[in-house]
């Protein structure tokens, strides 16, 4: 007797496969740019977020605190460094680290190549209740990979596209340059 468990219409599973994620990689889904580090949301709700963290090499995250929410990482490619209050862990395909809410922490990788993660926020983070605890420094407007002009944020590293004349918007956190 076959006890295979089939799949369904609506299942995660049948829904990732018809979408192809599958058999992608994250250079597929997520454009590096040296200006910043990228997020690709892949599925949220008031309950989690769920992302794809793209960093080009030497690129950082800046250090900040979610008082609301737990983070899970999983390390899919290269190395760096997570930020973790006082307590650097290195970052190497197939690590996972959590932090518990109210944890300080941010990213940053290694000079070598590009850094790529999953994370796992339960539940979504406030945005407004989000700190921003180490001093960040942005860079010069140049031409984005992406397209048009960016420059990274200076409150979180993300990477920060031109919007309109000389108005930069983060693409992570939102904040206008």
């Amino acid at each position: 007797m076959d006890q295979r468990i089939g799949h369904q219409i609506g299942d995660l599973a049948e829904v990732l496969t018809n979408l192809g994620v599958f058999r992608m990689h994250p250079e597929d889904v997520i454009a590096l740019c040296p200006s910043g580090f990228r997020r690709v949301p892949i599925n949220q709700g008031s309950d989690h977020y769920l992302s794809l963290q793209g960093f080009a090499p030497g690129q950082i995250a800046y250090a900040h605190t979610h008082p609301d929410s737990e983070e899970w990482i999983v390390v899919l490619r290269g190395g760096g460094r997570a930020l973790l209050a006082e307590n650097p862990v290195p970052l190497a395909p197939g690590v996972i680290i959590g932090r518990a809410a109210a944890h300080p922490h941010g990213f940053v990788s290694d000079d070598g190549g590009p850094l790529h993660m999953i994370s796992l926020q339960v539940p979504r983070p406030s945005e407004r209740t989000t700190t921003w605890d180490q001093p960040g420094e942005t860079t010069d407007p140049a031409d984005c990979a992406v397209g048009g002009t960016c420059r990274r944020c200076s409150r979180c590293g993300g990477h920060s596209a031109n919007v309109r004349a000389r108005i930069f918007v983060c693409e992570n956190c939102g904040f206008e340059l």
